[in-house]
C-alpha cells in the first residue's frame, strides 16, 4: 500500500510540472504569481500582450475567476415535499433523512401552496430541495409543477427530486426525459430507506450550494456589466445576443424581454468579422444601428471569446461610447425631445411654407408632424378647390402643439340632456383660471409645509391588523377599515407592508427600514386630515391600486426593480399636503402656490416639488441617500413625471397616447382607433406587443398605472366606490361654499350641496372618464374585474337616480337598505346612522 501511494504521489507531482511547464510555455494561467500579477484579465478586454491565436488551432481564453466569489459557505438544508397524500411513508422518509444531515424539512400538498410558499414565504431562505410526488399524475401534475417552479424568478439554484414508481422508471430507456425537459435535476424510484433518502439529501444539497454560488458569481458579473457606461453585449457561439446592460439598451432601444436575436441585425463592420473568425481577442470598429434613428453609429470595439472547452461557448463585445454620445441624454428627457422635434410655426403661411420645407428636407432629423404636414401639403397639388381647403385647415390644426388635448363637443342636445356631465367634465378637463382649471378626483397641491405633534407609529404590528394587511394585494382590501384601526395613519402601516416588505423597496433603494419609515411618517404627517377625500388615507388607495397593478405578469416583464420603486414612491406622495380645493380655485384666489407655479399644474407641481424637498431635508428620511448620482436622477425623473401625470386636464392626451400606442382594432389602424371610439364598438382590442420593445413606450405604461390608480375608486367593489364618492362629494361641496362666500368664480357648479345629484355626477365621471380608460389598462394587464366592477357600479347609480336619489344621504340610506336586501337571512348586520342623516 505505501508503495502504491508513493507512485500516486509521484504520478500527481509529475502532472503537476508537466501542467506548470505548459502554462509557462503558452501564457495560460499557470505562470508565476509574479507574470499572473503583470496581466491584465482577458476580460479587462486589453490585447496588448494578448496575440490573435490561429484560428485552425485556437484555444479559450484565460479567464482568471477568483476562487472566492464561487464560494459558497455550508447551509443547513432546507427540504420541501410536495406529497399529496398526508401520510406518504416516502415523504416521512425523506424528511427523516434530511433531519439527520442537519436540515429541517416542509411539507405542502399541492401545487397551488408549493407556488405560494416559493413566492410569498416570509422567510427570505428559499428550499435547496423540492422532492415532488410524480408517481399519481391524476392526484398532482408533477410536469407542470416542476415548469411552475422554474417559472418564478431566482429558482435556478433549486434542485428538484421527482419521485416515480419502479415500473415506470424500468419500462422504459428514456422514461427521464419528460421530467428533465420540465425543469427536474433527478429522478429518484421510490424507496423507504434511510441510508439512500440520506445519500440523496447531502447530494442534492452539495449540488443547490455550488449552483447558488454560481448564479450569485453571475449575477454579480452581469451587475457589474449593467453599471458600465460601456456597451456591452454577450453572444452565444452562434453570435445571438444573450445579455446587454443598461448602455447598450439606452442608445440602441434594445429591450431585454425580446429575448436571443442575431446579433447581425444589430451590428457589423470588422469587429463582427473577427468575432466570426475565432480570435480570442480584439479591437475593432464595430457599426451599430439604433431602431429610433435612421443612421447607424460607429464605435471602437473591444471583444472577447470565451469558453469552458476549446470551443467558444460565449463572446463579449464592449462598445466605447464616444465623446459625442456622452452629450445625449437618455429617451425621454428634455433634451432629447428638443433634438427629436422640430417647429413647425415656420410653415404657418403659404407663402413661407415652401421656403421652410426645404430648410426642413435639410436638416439631419425631422419630426413626424413636420413629415405629416409635408404629405399634406403635397396633396394640395393638383386638388380640387374644396379638398384643398380641408386639407390646409388640418394642417393649421396640426400645427398646434396641443394635438391630444380635448373639448367639449358644442352640441347643445347633449347639454341639455345631461347638463351636470357635461358641466363636470368640463371642469374637470378645462385650463387656466378664466376657464375654471381641473378639479381632479385625485389632484396636487397645498401651501406650506407644516409641523404637527403626531408621534411616530409602532412599526410591528399584531393582531387584526396584522390580518388586514396581509391582504394588503388583494382588489377588495379594506382600505377604510385600516383608516379606522390605525386612526388615521394608514399610509406609513400600508406602506410598511407593500414597499418594505413585499417589494423591498429598502433593497432597491439601498437603504434602512428605519429610514423608510420615517419617510412614509413625514409623508403622512405633510397630509391634510380634515380633508375628506384628499387624505393620507387616499394615497394608501392609491399606493395599495399600484402595488396590485405591479403584481401583473405584464408589468412584471417590462419594469424593473428601480421603476417600480419610483411608482410606488409617487403613489404614496402623489397628493400630498392637497389644500381640499382644486387648482382652478387656487388660480381663481390668487393663492401663493398659483403664484410661484404661473397658474400652470399647479397642484401636481407642488405635490412633487415638497415630495424631494422633505425627502432631501434630512438623512433620517433621505431614502435616496445611498443612491449614486445617476440612480437618483432616473428615480427623480420617473416620480416626477408620475405624480405630474396625475393633473386630469391631461387625461386625455395621456390616454390618447397610450390606445394609440399599444391598440389596434380589427377594421383600422391605431391611429384610427381612438376616433372610432374604440370602447364603444364590438371590434376588440388587440395589444400591439412591438410597442413594448420602445423604452420611450414604457413612460406611457407608468403613466396610465397611476392615472387608473389615481381613480380607481368607481372600478373598486360597490361599498367602496360608494364611500369615496360621499367623500369627494363633501369636498367638492366645501369647494363651492367657500367660492360663493369669497365671490369667487364657481369651478363646479353641480356641486352645490342644494341641487346636486350625487348619482348623475358619478355617471358622468364614469362614462366620460373611466370607463374607456380602464378598458383600455383592463385589456393591457388582463384584469377584467376593473371594467366589471364600473359597469356594476355604473348601473347602481343609474338605478338610484331613476328612483331619484340625489344627496349623500339619501344615497348612503339606499345603500343600506340595498346591502340589508342582499345578505342572507341568516347573517345579522349592523349600521349606524350617518351624520348627514
Amino acid at each position: 500500500m505505501l508503495a502504491g501511494e508513493e507512485t500516486s504521489i509521484e504520478l500527481v507531482k509529475r502532472w503537476l510540472q508537466n501542467r506548470a511547464d505548459e502554462d509557462l510555455e503558452t501564457g495560460s494561467s499557470g505562470g508565476s504569481p509574479g507574470a499572473r500579477a503583470g496581466r491584465r484579465s482577458s476580460l479587462a478586454l486589453t490585447p496588448e500582450d494578448e496575440p490573435l491565436v490561429d484560428v485552425a488551432n485556437r484555444s479559450p481564453p484565460p479567464s482568471y475567476i477568483p476562487s472566492a466569489l464561487l464560494y459558497a459557505p455550508p447551509e443547513p438544508l432546507e427540504l420541501l415535499c410536495v406529497f399529496p397524500e398526508r401520510a406518504s411513508r416516502v415523504c416521512a422518509a425523506a424528511s427523516a433523512a434530511a433531519s439527520r444531515v442537519g436540515g429541517e424539512a416542509r411539507t405542502v400538498r399541492g401545487l397551488r401552496e408549493t407556488l405560494e410558499l416559493l413566492r410569498r414565504d416570509v422567510d427570505p431562505r428559499l428550499p435547496h430541495v423540492v422532492v415532488i410526488d410524480a408517481r399519481q399524475p391524476q392526484s398532482l401534475d408533477a410536469i407542470a409543477l416542476a415548469r411552475a417552479i422554474r417559472g418564478i424568478k431566482n429558482t435556478q439554484h433549486i434542485i428538484l427530486i421527482a419521485v416515480v414508481k419502479k415500473s415506470a422508471y424500468l419500462k422504459d430507456d428514456f422514461a427521464v426525459l419528460p421530467f428533465l425537459e420540465a425543469g427536474y435535476n433527478r429522478v429518484m424510484v421510490e424507496t423507504l430507506g434511510a441510508t439512500a433518502w440520506c445519500a440523496e439529501m447531502l447530494q442534492a444539497r452539495s449540488a443547490a450550494t455550488a449552483a447558488r454560488a454560481q448564479i450569485g458569481a453571475v449575477a454579480a458579473l452581469a451587475a457589474a456589466a449593467d453599471r458600465s457606461r460601456d456597451l456591452v453585449a454577450v453572444t452565444d457561439d452562434q453570435q445571438r445576443i444573450l445579455l446587454t446592460n443598461k448602455s447598450w439598451c439606452r442608445v440602441l432601444g434594445w429591450r431585454v424581454e425580446e429575448g436571443p436575436r442575431p446579433f447581425t441585425e444589430t451590428a457589423g463592420g470588422e469587429a463582427l468579422r473577427l468575432a466570426s473568425s475565432g480570435a480570442r481577442d480584439w479591437e475593432a470598429p464595430v457599426t451599430l444601428r439604433r431602431r429610433a434613428a435612421p443612421d447607424p453609429i460607429l464605435l471602437p470595439c473591444r471583444g472577447a471569446a470565451v469558453a469552458l472547452t476549446r470551443s467558444t461557448s460565449h463572446v463579449v463585445f464592449v462598445c466605447e461610447p464616444t465623446n459625442a454620445m456622452d452629450g445625449e441624454r437618455g429617451r425621454g428627457s428634455l433634451h432629447s425631445i428638443r433634438r427629436g422635434s422640430l417647429d413647425v410655426r415656420s410653415v404657418a403661411s403659404d407663402g413661407l411654407r415652401r421656403t421652410s420645407l426645404a430648410k426642413l428636407q435639410g436638416l439631419p432629423l425631422e419630426a413626424p408632424i413636420t413629415k405629416v404636414i409635408t404629405l399634406l401639403s403635397a396633396a394640395t397639388e393638383g386638388a380640387p378647390p374644396s379638398t384643398v381647403a380641408c386639407i390646409e385647415r388640418a394642417v393649421d390644426m396640426l400645427r398646434t402643439s396641443e394635438l391630444y388635448s380635448p373639448q367639449m363637443k358644442d352640441e347643445p342636445k347633449l347639454r341639455v340632456e345631461d347638463p351636470i356631465a357635461t358641466d363636470l367634465i368640463g371642469a374637470l378637463l378645462s385650463q387656466g383660471p378664466t376657464n375654471i382649471i381641473s378639479s381632479r378626483r385625485s389632484s396636487n397641491d397645498s401651501t406650506v409645509v407644516r409641523q404637527t405633534n403626531r408621534t411616530n407609529i409602532k412599526h410591528k404590528t399584531s393582531g387584526q391588523l396584522r390580518e388586514l394587511l396581509d391582504t394588503a394585494l388583494t382588489w377588495d382590501f379594506e382600505i377604510f377599515r385600516l383608516e379606522d384601526m390605525t386612526r388615521g395613519r394608514p399610509l406609513t402601516h400600508l406602506g410598511l407592508t407593500l414597499m418594505g416588505q413585499r417589494f423591498d423597496l429598502c433593497g432597491t433603494l439601498e437603504c434602512d427600514e428605519r429610514t423608510l419609515a420615517n419617510w412614509l411618517t413625514t409623508i403622512e404627517t405633510n397630509y391634510r386630515p380634515k380633508n375628506s377625500y384628499h387624505n393620507s388615507t387616499h394615497a394608501a388607495d392609491v399606493l395599495q391600486a399600484v402595488a396590485f397593478f405591479l403584481e401583473k405578469e405584464r408589468l412584471k416583464c417590462l419594469l424593473e426593480p428601480l421603476e417600480a420603486a419610483a411608482a410606488l414612491v409617487a403613489a404614496a406622495a402623489h397628493d400630498v399636503d392637497h389644500p381640499g380645493t382644486s387648482s382652478a380655485f387656487l388660480c381663481n384666489s390668487l393663492d401663493p402656490l398659483a403664484i410661484l407655479y404661473n397658474d400652470v399644474s399647479v397642484l401636481e407641481s407642488h405635490h412633487a416639488a415638497l415630495t424631494f424637498k422633505l425627502t432631501l431635508s434630512d438623512d433620517r428620511v433621505n431614502i435616496f441617500k445611498n443612491l449614486d448620482r445617476e440612480m437618483f436622477k432616473t428615480i427623480r425623473h420617473n416620480v416626477i413625471d408620475m405624480i405630474l401625470a396625475t393633473e386630469m386636464t391631461k387625461h386625455y392626451e395621456h390616454l390618447a397616447k397610450f390606445v394609440n400606442v399599444f391598440y389596434a382594432t380589427s377594421g383600422g389602424s391605431k391611429e384610427d382607433g381612438l376616433q372610432a371610439d374604440v370602447s364603444k364598438t364590438d371590434e376588440p382590442l388587440s395589444l400591439d406587443t412591438t410597442a413594448l420593445s420602445l423604452p420611450e413606450n414604457l413612460v406611457l405604461v407608468k403613466r396610465m398605472m397611476i392615472k387608473c390608480a389615481d381613480v380607481s375608486n368607481a372600478s373598486r367593489p360597490q361599498k367602496f366606490a360608494f364611500e369615496w364618492a360621499k367623500r369627494i362629494a363633501d369636498e367638492y361641496f366645501l369647494q363651492t361654499d367657500e367660492e360663493k362666500a369669497k365671490d369667487l368664480p364657481v369651478v363646479m357648479p353641480m356641486f352645490d350641496r342644494a341641487t346636486c345629484s350625487i348619482p348623475r355626477s358619478q355617471i358622468g365621471f364614469i362614462d366620460y372618464i373611466i370607463m374607456d380608460m380602464m378598458e383600455a389598462w383592463a385589456a393591457f394587464i388582463d384584469m377584467p374585474e376593473l371594467v366589471s366592477h364600473a359597469r356594476s357600479n355604473h348601473q347602481r347609480w343609474r338605478e338610484l337616480d331613476e328612483a331619484g336619489v340625489t344627496t349623500i344621504a339619501e344615497v348612503m340610506r339606499a345603500q343600506r337598505q340595498y346591502a340589508l336586501q342582499s345578505t342572507p337571512s341568516n347573517t345579522t348586520t349592523t349600521t349606524q346612522p350617518t351624520a348627514e342623516e
